[in-house]
Protein backbone atom coordinates (compact mmCIF):
# COMPACT_ATOMS: atom_id res chain seq x y z
CA UNK A 1 0.00 0.00 0.00
CA UNK A 2 1.28 3.43 -1.06
CA UNK A 3 2.10 6.18 1.90
CA UNK A 4 -0.79 8.36 0.65
CA UNK A 5 -3.60 5.15 0.57
CA UNK A 6 -1.99 4.50 3.73
CA UNK A 7 -2.83 8.00 4.92
CA UNK A 8 -6.40 7.90 3.75
CA UNK A 9 -6.64 4.57 5.94
CA UNK A 10 -5.83 6.35 8.92
CA UNK A 11 -7.55 9.94 8.19
CA UNK A 12 -11.11 7.69 7.77
CA UNK A 13 -12.48 5.27 9.65
CA UNK A 14 -15.60 3.52 7.44
CA UNK A 15 -18.66 5.07 8.00
CA UNK A 16 -17.93 7.61 10.58
CA UNK A 17 -20.71 9.97 10.62
CA UNK A 18 -19.43 11.57 13.66
CA UNK A 19 -19.06 15.67 14.03
CA UNK A 20 -16.14 17.20 12.34
CA UNK A 21 -13.75 18.55 15.02
CA UNK A 22 -13.53 22.17 14.27
CA UNK A 23 -11.89 24.86 16.33
CA UNK A 24 -13.35 26.38 19.12
CA UNK A 25 -16.58 28.71 18.42
CA UNK A 26 -15.80 28.62 14.92
CA UNK A 27 -18.71 29.60 12.75
CA UNK A 28 -18.65 29.12 9.07
CA UNK A 29 -17.24 31.86 7.04
CA UNK A 30 -19.28 31.74 3.95
CA UNK A 31 -22.37 29.63 3.74
CA UNK A 32 -23.56 29.07 0.41
CA UNK A 33 -26.82 27.35 -1.11
CA UNK A 34 -26.33 25.50 -4.47
CA UNK A 35 -22.53 25.29 -3.90
CA UNK A 36 -20.69 24.55 -7.26
CA UNK A 37 -17.20 23.50 -7.25
CA UNK A 38 -15.31 23.28 -10.89
CA UNK A 39 -12.28 21.00 -11.26
CA UNK A 40 -10.35 21.59 -14.71
CA UNK A 41 -7.02 21.75 -16.12
CA UNK A 42 -6.50 24.42 -18.85
CA UNK A 43 -10.50 24.19 -20.85
CA UNK A 44 -10.67 20.70 -19.57
CA UNK A 45 -13.09 19.81 -16.73
CA UNK A 46 -12.24 16.80 -14.56
CA UNK A 47 -14.93 16.95 -12.08
CA UNK A 48 -17.73 19.11 -11.16
CA UNK A 49 -19.24 19.26 -7.78
CA UNK A 50 -22.40 20.48 -6.29
CA UNK A 51 -23.93 20.78 -2.73
CA UNK A 52 -27.41 21.57 -1.92
CA UNK A 53 -25.77 23.68 1.18
CA UNK A 54 -21.97 24.31 1.38
CA UNK A 55 -20.46 25.88 4.56
CA UNK A 56 -16.65 26.93 4.90
CA UNK A 57 -14.67 27.23 7.75
CA UNK A 58 -11.89 29.58 7.42
CA UNK A 59 -9.59 28.88 10.21
CA UNK A 60 -9.94 25.15 9.41
CA UNK A 61 -9.63 24.88 5.28
CA UNK A 62 -12.40 22.79 5.29
CA UNK A 63 -15.85 22.62 3.66
CA UNK A 64 -18.61 20.78 4.67
CA UNK A 65 -21.50 19.93 2.20
CA UNK A 66 -25.05 18.43 2.00
CA UNK A 67 -26.72 16.68 -0.76
CA UNK A 68 -23.60 16.22 -2.61
CA UNK A 69 -23.27 15.51 -6.61
CA UNK A 70 -19.97 14.92 -8.08
CA UNK A 71 -19.74 14.26 -12.05
CA UNK A 72 -16.66 13.68 -13.15
CA UNK A 73 -15.02 13.78 -16.68
CA UNK A 74 -12.83 12.08 -19.31
CA UNK A 75 -11.88 14.66 -22.28
CA UNK A 76 -14.79 16.87 -21.09
CA UNK A 77 -17.29 14.47 -21.57
CA UNK A 78 -19.66 13.29 -18.38
CA UNK A 79 -17.54 9.94 -17.80
CA UNK A 80 -19.44 8.84 -13.82
CA UNK A 81 -21.85 10.97 -11.18
CA UNK A 82 -21.39 10.46 -7.52
CA UNK A 83 -23.83 11.29 -4.81
CA UNK A 84 -24.01 11.49 -0.80
CA UNK A 85 -26.18 12.66 1.47
CA UNK A 86 -22.96 14.54 3.03
CA UNK A 87 -19.41 15.79 2.04
CA UNK A 88 -16.31 17.19 3.23
CA UNK A 89 -13.11 18.70 1.33
CA UNK A 90 -9.53 19.19 3.31
CA UNK A 91 -8.65 22.63 0.94
CA UNK A 92 -4.96 21.44 2.59
CA UNK A 93 -4.75 17.81 1.83
CA UNK A 94 -7.09 17.98 -1.29
CA UNK A 95 -9.33 14.70 0.01
CA UNK A 96 -13.13 15.01 -0.75
CA UNK A 97 -14.87 12.69 1.74
CA UNK A 98 -18.48 11.21 0.93
CA UNK A 99 -20.92 9.68 3.60
CA UNK A 100 -24.15 8.58 3.39
CA UNK A 101 -26.06 6.43 0.79
CA UNK A 102 -23.26 7.14 -1.76
CA UNK A 103 -24.06 6.11 -5.37
CA UNK A 104 -22.04 6.28 -8.29
CA UNK A 105 -22.92 5.19 -12.02
CA UNK A 106 -20.61 5.45 -14.95
CA UNK A 107 -21.70 5.97 -18.58
CA UNK A 108 -21.45 2.47 -19.40
CA UNK A 109 -23.50 1.15 -16.66
CA UNK A 110 -21.29 0.33 -13.52
CA UNK A 111 -22.55 1.13 -10.47
CA UNK A 112 -20.99 1.64 -6.80
CA UNK A 113 -22.81 1.41 -3.47
CA UNK A 114 -20.55 2.74 -0.21
CA UNK A 115 -21.26 4.01 2.75
CA UNK A 116 -18.20 6.02 2.64
CA UNK A 117 -15.92 7.06 -0.11
CA UNK A 118 -12.58 9.35 -0.32
CA UNK A 119 -11.85 11.08 -3.57
CA UNK A 120 -8.24 11.99 -3.54
CA UNK A 121 -7.38 14.24 -6.60
CA UNK A 122 -3.70 14.38 -6.78
CA UNK A 123 -3.82 10.26 -6.55
CA UNK A 124 -7.18 10.08 -9.21
CA UNK A 125 -7.74 7.34 -6.81
CA UNK A 126 -11.62 6.88 -5.32
CA UNK A 127 -10.91 4.84 -1.65
CA UNK A 128 -13.19 2.93 1.33
CA UNK A 129 -12.67 0.73 3.75
CA UNK A 130 -16.06 0.31 3.83
CA UNK A 131 -17.86 -2.55 2.20
CA UNK A 132 -18.42 -1.41 -1.46
CA UNK A 133 -20.14 -3.49 -3.76
CA UNK A 134 -19.43 -2.93 -7.20
CA UNK A 135 -22.03 -4.19 -10.21
CA UNK A 136 -20.89 -4.67 -13.64
CA UNK A 137 -22.99 -5.13 -16.89
CA UNK A 138 -21.94 -6.99 -19.96
CA UNK A 139 -23.67 -8.41 -23.00
CA UNK A 140 -24.26 -11.59 -21.21
CA UNK A 141 -24.79 -10.96 -17.81
CA UNK A 142 -23.95 -9.47 -14.51
CA UNK A 143 -21.10 -9.55 -11.93
CA UNK A 144 -21.40 -8.16 -8.76
CA UNK A 145 -18.35 -7.70 -6.57
CA UNK A 146 -18.23 -6.56 -3.17
CA UNK A 147 -15.63 -6.03 -0.41
CA UNK A 148 -13.26 -4.06 2.02
CA UNK A 149 -9.72 -1.90 1.54
CA UNK A 150 -11.41 -0.67 -2.08
CA UNK A 151 -9.33 1.70 -4.42
CA UNK A 152 -10.83 1.76 -7.89
CA UNK A 153 -10.55 4.73 -10.65
CA UNK A 154 -13.47 6.97 -11.80
CA UNK A 155 -14.64 4.19 -14.62
CA UNK A 156 -14.78 1.79 -11.66
CA UNK A 157 -12.79 -0.76 -12.68
CA UNK A 158 -13.29 -0.54 -16.70
CA UNK A 159 -9.85 -0.35 -16.82
CA UNK A 160 -9.55 -3.51 -14.64
CA UNK A 161 -8.01 -1.15 -12.08
CA UNK A 162 -10.26 -2.48 -9.03
CA UNK A 163 -8.18 -3.05 -6.16
CA UNK A 164 -9.97 -5.17 -3.13
CA UNK A 165 -8.24 -6.07 -0.15
CA UNK A 166 -10.15 -7.75 2.16
CA UNK A 167 -13.59 -9.52 2.39
CA UNK A 168 -13.38 -10.57 -1.72
CA UNK A 169 -16.54 -11.95 -2.93
CA UNK A 170 -17.78 -11.89 -6.73
CA UNK A 171 -20.92 -13.38 -8.10
CA UNK A 172 -21.85 -13.58 -11.64
CA UNK A 173 -25.36 -14.03 -13.17
CA UNK A 174 -26.01 -14.40 -16.79
CA UNK A 175 -25.00 -16.59 -19.69
CA UNK A 176 -21.10 -18.46 -19.97
CA UNK A 177 -19.87 -19.06 -22.96
CA UNK A 178 -17.91 -22.29 -22.06
CA UNK A 179 -15.89 -23.93 -25.45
Amino acid sequence: MSAGLAALSALFACGSNEPVALSTDEHPRQVVERFTLVQSEGDTRQWKLIAEVGEYFEEDSLLLLRDVEITFFEEDVPSMVMVGDSGRIDRITGLLRLWGNVFAETEDGRTMEAPEIVWDDSLEILHSDCLVVLTIPDSLGVTVLSGRGVDLDTSLGAGEDIDIRQDFTAVYTGEMDID
